[in-house]
């Protein structure tokens, strides 16, 4: 670790921890305010600003700010720097300036937004990976399909029995299964595609229901009922789109796995509804009635690369959680009464900040 250049003998805790964590904050006392103590990084973005010298004029406006307890940030030009100055004043009176460089701030964010669509085209290329079964079978269907129209126009034709009416017919299925397989293709290319975040109000029920629509063939195939149910007053919440998709497939996706193989019924259930005691955010559920999990494996399911999955990865649900989180929200699991076993199945919860919060108490 680097040797920390302190600018005072007497640093209080608070202090210590600015200059141990490498933040540019300086402090100031006095009328004219002087400058008492700064960090080494303060040093290196406001040099002229020496410990016993009157503050810069550059900062009188930050130090007044200070004075008077505001604590929002404001805008500074240092040389061909913009600098970001955040006021404060401790309990005995003395100021405090921290100061950050925009152009840093904003490659810092580009690192965290390229970090978060690494992390969300990794989720899902690995869903799609795990859906190729599905995959497969939609596109089988239709293909199978225009070869067998095709089969029937030849045969037809060999014996000169094909109508110009029929064969138009017969045309026009296998342009629509073409069309069909096209979709399938497009579908998933959207859901897999990277593409930069787009943070707006979302449509939550649409979401849930293009989420069923995703995995309708694996819905069908398991005999599952699969419904979404949400409150006709939801407000919107803000967020990417393919980001909240991603978590409620992977959500889903989960509970048609647990419920393979058991008893009827077998049911899937996406809703949405204000969460109990708060009016600033709004809850999902994704519940199953499958077999449920141990206390143990509910205890550890969002830890890296555990999973109760055969051949299991054990990273979608703490990749949920990261998305979650992005979105300034939080996913929990608990067990839902009823389940096909004494464990009960699982309800998957998702909290997520409603679009406008500023109307709120």
């Amino acid at each position: 670790m680097r040797a920390l250049r302190l600018h005072a003998p007497d640093l209080d805790p608070a202090e210590a921890a600015f200059a141990a964590l490498d933040l540019a904050v300086g402090a100031f006392d006095g009328a004219p305010a002087r400058l008492v103590w700064r960090t080494d990084a303060f040093a290196r973005l406001m040099p002229e600003a020496s410990p016993g010298d009157v503050a810069p004029p550059a900062l009188d406006a930050a130090l007044a700010a200070a004075a008077r307890g505001e604590t929002a940030p404001l805008s500074l030009e240092a040389g061909e720097a913009v600098l970001e100055v955040r006021p404060g004043r401790s309990a005995d009176g003395r100021l405090y300036l921290k100061l950050s460089d925009a152009a840093e701030r904003q490659e810092a964010e580009a690192r965290r937004l390229a970090d978060r669509e690494r992390l969300l085209l990794t989720s899902r290329v690995m869903s799609v990976g795990e859906m190729a079964t599905m995959i497969a079978h939609e596109l089988n269907q239709p293909i199978g399909s225009i070869a067998n129209i095709v089969r029937g126009l030849k045969a037809r034709l060999s014996r000169d029995a094909l109508t110009v009416a029929d064969g138009v017919e017969a045309l026009d299925k296998a342009a629509d299964q073409a069309l069909y397989a096209s979709g399938v293709i497009q579908r998933m290319r959207s859901f897999v595609e990277q593409r930069q975040p787009q943070v707006e109000p979302l449509d939550l029920p649409r979401l849930a229901r293009a989420t069923l629509d995703l995995l309708d063939w694996e819905i069908a195939r398991d005999r599952v009922s699969a419904q979404a149910v949400f409150d006709d007053d939801l407000p919107p919440v803000l967020g990417d789109a393919v980001m909240i998709q991603q978590v409620l497939v992977n959500l889903a996706r989960n509970g048609l796995d647990a419920m393979r193989g058991e008893p009827q019924p077998r049911r899937l259930t996406i809703t949405g509804r204000r969460l109990e005691g708060s009016t600033r955010m709004v809850e999902l559920t994704v519940t199953d009635t499958g077999p449920g999990v141990s206390e143990e494996a509910a205890g550890r399911m969002f830890s890296p690369f555990f999973s109760t999955k055969p051949g299991g990865m054990g990273v979608g649900l703490g990749i949920c959680r990261s998305i979650i989180e992005l979105h300034r929200g939080r996913l929990w699991h608990t067990r839902e009464p009823g389940g096909s076993k004494t464990l009960g199945g699982s309800v998957f919860h998702i909290a997520l900040p409603t679009a406008r919060q500023e109307d709120e108490p």
